[in-house]
């Protein structure tokens, strides 16, 4: 499974739900706040191990995003551990800042409709290169084994 983690200013759902309709799919679990932490779970603890598994970090950033708390943290964390993070600009006017400030991102206004596509082929991309890597580890892993295999097999001649 490939985990998305999307950060985001409550005050833009309409994104949030616009983006998992275009991403969301058999192969990608999208975690959204809003509906993957159950009533009587711990926020912190729920976001924090979201991010540690996420293969991708989504920040939708708009004013709200930069005013928020939540998203600074959550940005924080994502950088700390290195997670890639795509953003989407959802402000004309509102230029990514900080850490993110140099990492290409999806410009909403600009695109519209489009750039929803364009996070899918970002996920589709990263999605694919999670397969090949899992595949050339399971290829690795398999060729260890025949190799210990064949170790014991002539160190028991």
């Amino acid at each position: 499974m490939f985990n998305v983690f999307v950060s985001y200013s409550t005050a833009d759902l309409k994104h949030v739900y616009e983006l998992r309709e275009q991403i969301a799919d058999k192969e990608v679990d999208v975690f959204i706040a809003e509906h993957s932490v159950l009533p009587s779970e711990s926020l912190t603890q729920t976001i924090t191990a979201a991010i540690k598994r996420c293969d991708l970090f989504i920040l939708l950033w708009s004013s709200s995003a930069k005013d928020s708390n939540w998203v600074a943290t959550e940005l924080g964390m994502a950088l700390q551990l290195k997670k890639q993070i795509l953003p989407l600009k959802l402000e004309a006017n509102l230029e990514p800042e900080g850490f993110i400030k140099d990492v290409k991102y999806i410009d909403v206004p600009r695109n519209g409709q489009l750039a929803y596509g364009q996070a899918q082929e970002v996920v589709n991309r990263a999605v694919s290169k999670k397969k090949r890597e899992t595949e050339s580890l399971n290829d690795a892993l398999v060729f260890s084994g025949l190799a210990l295999v064949v170790f014991w097999a002539v160190s028991q001649s």
